[in-house]
């Protein structure tokens, strides 16, 4: 049996169609303070955002924590080299922690293993 994808498994605890994944998998790792502005932001250059949703396209698709763990190294990664004001001094982006202990939750349950 083939294992659940991050994807899979936020969609079944979030009670989402796959299609709305990404748009809601943002929302949920946004650093709280971002919440606010993020929206505003992203209507005005969704361009900014680009990095955060391309994270969460690949961790979707991620079936264990390994994979997790190099999505999240390669999304660190982008935000150091090109981050810029809004992205690293001001955090308005979704957090690769919160996502990692998202997926690490999921997973855990996903293996029938209490959170």
């Amino acid at each position: 049996m083939a294992k659940p994808a991050f994807q899979e498994l936020f969609c079944r605890r979030f009670g989402c169609p796959p299609s709305e994944y990404e748009q809601r998998a943002f929302r949920e790792c946004l650093y709280v303070h971002a919440k606010v502005l993020a929206p505003l932001l992203r209507k005005m250059n969704a361009e900014l955002f680009k990095p955060d949703l391309s994270f969460l396209h690949y961790l979707g698709e991620a079936t264990d924590l390994r994979e997790v763990r190099a999505d999240m190294a390669d999304f660190q990664d982008a935000n150091s080299r090109r981050g810029g004001f809004w992205r690293r001094s001001l955090r308005i982006r979704v957090s690769g922690r919160k996502a990692g202990r998202l997926a690490r939750e999921l997973f855990a349950r996903g293996r029938g293993r209490p959170a």
